[in-house]
Parts: C-alpha cells; structure tokens; sequence
C-alpha cells in the first residue's frame, strides 16, 4: 500500500511552502543528447503515430515505419523525409496525435546508439547544434532515469528506493536549467536518462507502486536527495563536499557496500608527480622531511574528515579527487619501489546521501524502502506530491 504521510505537519508551514510545481499536467521539460550536442539526428515512431509542426504549422504526418532527418544548416533546422524536403525553421515540434506515444531518435552526427523516449519533442538550432528537449510525463521519466542510474538487475524493493530519489532530486532541481530553457539535462550534471525503461518490467512496477512520493525534510521542503555509488563504508557529510551543510545530509556508517564491486579501488602515479602535485597546487613543504613523510605514509581516519593529513597545511580532498582524477575521496597514501606512490582507496562517488551499493545490498536482505531511505537521509519523511499540491497556493 502507498504511503501517504509519515508524519504529523504544521497547517501553516504547509501554506507557505517554498515548492513551485512544474505543471497541472505533470510534465517535464529534459534536454536530451545534451553533452553531445548532435547536428543531425533521425527520429521516427516506435508506437503511435506523430504530427510534425514547423514553426507552429503542421508539415508533415508521421507514421510507423516512416522517418524524418533533422540537420543544423545555418542556423536553421533542415527537414526531410525518406523521400522529399519539407523545408527550413526556426523550431520544430514532434508530437503525438493522441495518448500515449514513444519515439525513437538516433544522432547521426556524432553517431550515436538509437533512444527510445516517451512523450513529444521541440527541436531548435543552438550554436549551430541541435537543442532538443523532450516533454515526458514525470513518471515516465522516472523509470527512464530509474534504469540509466541502477542498472536493470535490481530487485522491485531497491527500484522502490530509486523512484523516490530520483522523483525527489528532480523536482528539487527544476530550476537547475531554466535560463536555457528547459527543466533537466540527460547527463550526469541532472540525472542520467539515455532512454525510456525497456528492459526490466519492476522498474515500472516500482515506479507506478511509489508514484507521487517525494521525501521532505522537517519543514517539509523537498530535499535534495544526493545518492552515489559506493561510499566505502562511512557517507559524507554535505559541507565536507559541498559550500553548505545540510541537516538531512549527515554521515552515517554503512557496512553494507563494503564487499561491494566499487567498495575499492587503487591508482598508481609517479613519485615525481605526487610531489609535484602538493609542492604547485596546494604549496606544501615538500623540502621538508618530516612533512614528506607524512605525504608519502597516509592512513585515513574511520571517521570522514574533508582534508588530506593532521598537519597545518589542509589538504582538501575534493579538490585532490578532481585533480587526480579518483574514485573518491577516502583513500591511503604509500610510496612503493623508489618512484612510485600507490593511491588506495574506498568507494565510488562524492560520498553523500544514499550510497547505492549499500541500498542494494539492504534491499536483498528484505529491508523495506522506507527504512532504506531514513537510514541514509537524517530526520526526513514520505509524503505524496498531491498533498503539496492540494496546499500550496
């Protein structure tokens, strides 16, 4: 049974709250092919059939089996048919003639795998690429995201987990692209979403079971639900990551992903290298034999702390995990043979909220989604979307 409301709230903080719903429709706007950016894609019906309009007049009757080429040509969006032009626009619109209708669309250049998406399309030339936005409905979108982030071979129990997440980080990010024009991207910058769900039937089944649940914090603010991969053992606090602290976001012990396939990892750089890093970037005393040789045997503490070595030169490790290009920020420094160093650490991701190998492992062990959930997120709640929605003004 769905899961109303998981605790008692304040009529008044309800009144108030600081939440702008994207639509009476429950659409969602996502640029797709985003970081690829193509300038001839290939769309044409997976079911139903779709009107083609350009620039607000209809030009064409797509049908199944049929198809249109779409090309960025001076500043313009070129569009032919298998067998005739239809002419150059400003804008184009792909949409579905009634109900429920899923497309595909490839990029030609650069090549790309086919996509199969729900919803309509609007296509317009940016910077003489091809700027594509899908209007899907947020579920649909969902269980899209739902399989691009876990992976088809979870079970209904952990996709329960993943709707939720991905639903609450979505409508917490509405904003993220506004200026541009749309809600959400498809890459990693939002939330990865490559295609429609097609493969495995519970990421539906999870999707439509928790439909409308988000999680709030206690003033009931949708959160933003942050997740990751692995965290090694221990998440991470959001101010050790990020600029602010977050009341929900706090670190918590977990022993489930620890045996996980990213619970580990190691990297090998040059010696040279290594000391070259701490002396140009972060200015530290690599002269100095006592501060080498805390640089070159380094353990990490049990508990997460945001900064490399308990000297009086911080180290953030934020900043070494982009520099370095590492898994995570949880790792021990050793020097091996004469010119190396070895990197060994723990965990997969920036360390916090959920950490999805955990989840997973909780879920094959019987543990109920929303006991996952609080477990990783600090004081929170389950409320259905619609009770914002029948309050807000």
């Amino acid at each position: 049974m769905k899961i109303f409301l998981y605790f008692a709230f304040n009529f008044f903080s309800l009144l108030f709250l600081p939440i702008s719903l994207f639509s009476a429709t429950n659409t969602v706007n996502i640029s797709i092919y985003n970081d690829s950016k193509p300038s001839s894609v290939i769309i044409s019906p997976f079911d139903g059939g779709y009107e083609v309009k350009g620039d607000d007049k209809f030009i064409y009757q797509l049908e199944p089996k049929d198809a249109i080429q779409i090309i960025s040509e001076d500043n313009l969006i070129y569009v032919k048919t298998l067998n005739q032009t239809l002419g150059k626009f400003t804008r184009l619109k792909v949409i579905r003639k009634q109900g429920a209708g899923t497309f595909k669309i490839k990029s030609l250049i650069p090549n790309t795998e086919e996509r199969v998406y729900f919803g309509n399309l609007s296509l317009s030339v940016y910077g003489k690429k091809i700027k594509i936005i899908n209007h899907v409905n947020i579920e649909d979108y969902i269980s899209g995201v739902v399989e691009s982030e876990a992976g088809t071979k979870q079970n209904l129990e952990y996709y329960k987990v993943q709707s939720i997440i991905c639903r609450t980080y979505a409508l917490s990010n509405l904003r993220k692209h506004a200026e541009e024009g749309f809600h959400l991207c498809d890459g990693t910058h939002c939330q990865v979403y490559y295609s429609k769900n097609r493969i495995n039937p519970e990421i539906t089944k999870a999707t439509e079971e928790t439909k409308g649940l988000v999680i709030v914090d206690s003033d009931i603010n949708i959160i933003t639900a942050a997740f990751h991969s692995n965290c090694g053992g221990q998440t991470v606090n959001a101010e050790d990551v990020w600029k602010y602290s977050l009341p929900y976001l706090k670190s918590v012990c977990d022993t489930f992903c620890t045996a996980q396939p990213h619970a580990s990892w190691q990297k090998k750089i040059p010696l040279s290298n290594w000391i070259n890093y701490l002396d140009k970037k972060h200015n530290y005393p690599v002269n100095d034999s006592i501060y080498l040789a805390c640089a070159l045997n380094y353990i990490p503490p049990p508990d997460r702390n945001p900064h490399l070595l308990n000297t009086d030169i911080p180290l953030p490790l934020k900043e070494m995990r982009k520099d370095l290009d590492l898994r995570s920020t949880c790792f021990s420094i050793s020097k091996i043979e004469s010119d190396s160093v070895l990197i060994t650490g723990n965990g997969y991701g920036h360390g916090v909220g959920l950490c999805q190998e955990g989840a997973m492992k909780m879920a094959e062990r019987g543990i109920p989604f929303d006991k996952i959930l609080h477990y990783y997120y600090t004081n929170i709640h389950l409320i259905d979307l619609s009770l914002l929605d029948f309050f807000k003004d």
